[in-house]
């Protein structure tokens, strides 16, 4: 008779946790603005303090002026894949990257975020295929056989959409 006990409050136990889970979970996503991710809006990569001063530049670069009322380019223009999945699956991994270091590594955040490889190269890649009419008559880093030695397009044009963090 106490096994038939112990398992229903083992199970209570267990969704109270769950339930906690899940409020603290709703908490958080509500608070960091988690719905702003899934949208294109530049706004959304300034809703951490980190970003103050690289979204204060992208306001202030060619690429965020308006045309039509939209931006020239965005955030997410430049720094993801424009392929539908690989572009969400790039934001999933950012967006769980830069949750697990603000919850569990906030003491050793750098006071600015630099782009990684893989970051680096999509930012290339985006160059290029907006800027492809200039960028195929110019030296393209993309096709140049010396890549290794090759310019890159923010190597010449680095405060085009910020001035840090590249």
């Amino acid at each position: 008779m106490k096994q038939k006990k112990a398992f229903p409050s083992l199970f209570s136990v267990f969704l109270l946790l769950l339930v906690v889970f899940f409020v603290i979970g709703f908490y958080t996503f509500y608070n960091a603005k988690g719905t702003s991710y899934l949208s294109n809006a530049s706004q959304s990569c300034n809703n951490c303090h980190i970003m103050n001063e690289v979204y204060n530049d992208y306001l202030a670069a060619p690429h965020s002026k308006k045309v039509k009322g939209e931006p020239r380019a965005t955030c997410i223009d430049c720094h993801l894949p424009h392929n539908f999945l690989d572009k969400w699956i790039a934001k999933a991994q950012s967006g769980l990257g830069h949750a697990y270091a603000f919850t569990f590594k906030l003491n050793e955040l750098p006071t600015n975020l630099n782009a990684n490889e893989k970051s680096k190269k999509m930012v290339q890649d985006n160059c290029i295929r907006c800027h492809f009419d200039y960028a195929s008559v110019a030296i393209n880093a993309t096709t140049n056989p010396h890549k290794d030695n090759s310019l890159n397009c923010v190597s010449c044009h680095g405060s085009v959409g910020h001035k840090r963090g590249f």
